[in-house]
């Protein structure tokens, strides 16, 4: 059996004056950015949102051609553009700012994006190249050692280059693309039509109430139902401009409670008490995947109140292990891409634009650069580049009850033993119980697929600490 594990705290990275690998420092710095959007919130009384954004903007960050980036690189590039006031979330990497006969302004700071690869060596240490392990038969696979890594390349935002003087008119048209038209209803609330039409329309994936008067909204598991109170209960300030923020507020519940229906649907393990790590994790799931939906919608989401306890919490854990943000993004990355799905299900229906690459009939088929480095070029060719985090091939896999009476499931990637990981006595219930056939297949290929993802938690990550094994 191969041996598959990460060993990103043993090796030194050569050019690197710190010893960090480019995903190491990526991290850092996402984690840096965190910290420093939770401590702007709290010095604001709450009163500032996550991505700090002015709510005038629509749309996921992207590349100069129109492709996405999408999970955790779109929310810290959501947080880059707001930061700095730039008029789009649009990026490049250095090397195509130079094919487009632009360039970098003096003193502009870069932002990393992050992508996994695979590091495969033999028995005798040396590297083996992607392509030539995949024509491998199964047995010599197995005689390989094979470990995910982290890896980035740079981007710079459109603002930070010369672009507009060089190609003044595609910039315009560029900067108009995410212009988005803010609407008020009856009572001066910030109105969202296609949140709307999924409300009246109950097209989420679980029950909504909107309808009656609530002390509050949450998701209940049991039932599996999000309640809200009703947009008029959420119409609470003095101003005109502050009338107009409430509305965004209602939807921004909204979002929090939906990204926590996602759960079970993406075999997200979720549960704990209130207080406890685990629910603390929840939390900041749930608020972060609606803060990155809601800015993609042009509105940005502020901290809910019963949430500020967790801050502290969350800021320690950011500054003790920063790669617990990349296990949360994770997570995040696959409960805001389900929603965003269902939005664009209503925002295609209302002629709009939809948010997500796969949904857009304009779609570019490219990938997205790495570098100008040629030997990241090989690397490209070899192993198609991903912007986020993405789930795994799994080619076979089993769910089976163990001696201890709970659940496990066990997967396979190109041969290689992906171990064995908990499932829940629902979950493997529910599937056991299925008549063999092509549901049954596609409902364990979902299993696998939520389960082993390339995220810090799936390779080398203990869960309850948040630390690498």
């Amino acid at each position: 059996m191969s041996n598959y594990r990460n060993k990103k705290n043993i090796r030194q990275y050569k050019g690197s004056p710190d010893g960090k690998s480019a995903g190491d420092r990526a991290a850092d710095k996402f984690s840096t950015m965190m910290i420093e959007s939770l401590k702007r919130m709290k010095a604001s009384d709450w009163k500032q949102g996550w991505v700090g954004s002015n709510g005038h903007t629509r749309g996921l960050p992207q590349n100069v051609q129109g492709r996405v980036y999408n999970g955790t690189n779109s929310f810290f590039l959501q947080m880059d553009t707001a930061m700095h006031g730039y008029k789009m979330p649009v990026y490049m990497t250095y090397l195509n700012i130079s094919k487009e006969g632009a360039h970098v302004l003096k003193g502009a700071v870069s932002m990393p994006v992050i992508y996994w690869d695979l590091s495969i060596k033999d028995e005798h240490g040396h590297r083996v190249a992607i392509e030539d392990f995949r024509k491998m038969s199964q047995a010599e696979q197995q005689k390989m050692d094979i470990h995910p890594f982290l890896k980035a390349y740079n981007v710079f935002n459109l603002d930070q280059t010369n672009y507009a003087e060089v190609h003044k008119e595609k910039y315009d048209q560029i900067v108009a693309r995410f212009q988005g038209v803010q609407l008020r209803d009856e009572k001066g609330m910030y109105e969202n039509p296609a949140l709307d039409k999924m409300l009246k329309e109950q097209t989420w994936i679980c029950p909504i109430q909107y309808d009656k008067l609530e002390e509050g909204a949450y998701y209940s598991p049991r039932e599996d139902k999000v309640v809200i109170p009703t947009k008029a209960q959420f119409n609470i300030s003095p101003t005109k401009d502050g009338i107009f923020k409430d509305g965004m507020e209602y939807y921004s519940n909204l979002l929090h409670e939906c990204s926590h229906s996602t759960a079970p649907h993406v075999h997200r393990e979720t549960g704990g008490r209130f207080g406890d790590a685990k629910y603390a994790k929840e939390e900041l799931v749930a608020e972060l995947s609606a803060a990155l939906v809601g800015n993609a919608m042009g509105f940005d989401k502020r901290i809910l109140d019963n949430n500020a306890a967790y801050v502290d919490g969350w800021l320690d854990a950011l500054s003790q292990e920063p790669q617990f943000i990349i296990s949360v993004m994770a997570d995040v990355s696959k409960a805001s891409n389900l929603i965003m799905e269902k939005v664009d299900e209503q925002l295609l229906s209302l002629g709009e634009e939809p948010l997500l690459q796969k949904d857009r009939k304009d779609a570019p088929n490219e990938q997205l650069s790495v570098s100008g480095k040629k030997e990241d070029e090989k690397a490209a060719k070899a192993m198609p580049v991903k912007d986020t985090l993405q789930p795994l091939d799994i080619a076979d896999g089993s769910i089976f009850k163990k001696r201890d009476g709970t659940y496990a499931v066990r997967a396979f990637y190109e041969g290689q033993s992906l171990g064995v990981k908990p499932l829940s006595k629902e979950s493997a219930e529910q599937y056991l119980a299925m008549k063999d056939g092509p549901l049954k297949d596609k409902t364990l290929k979902a299993i696998l697929s939520a389960k082993y993802t390339l995220d810090g938690d799936s390779f080398g990550m203990d869960r309850k600490s948040g630390r690498r094994l």
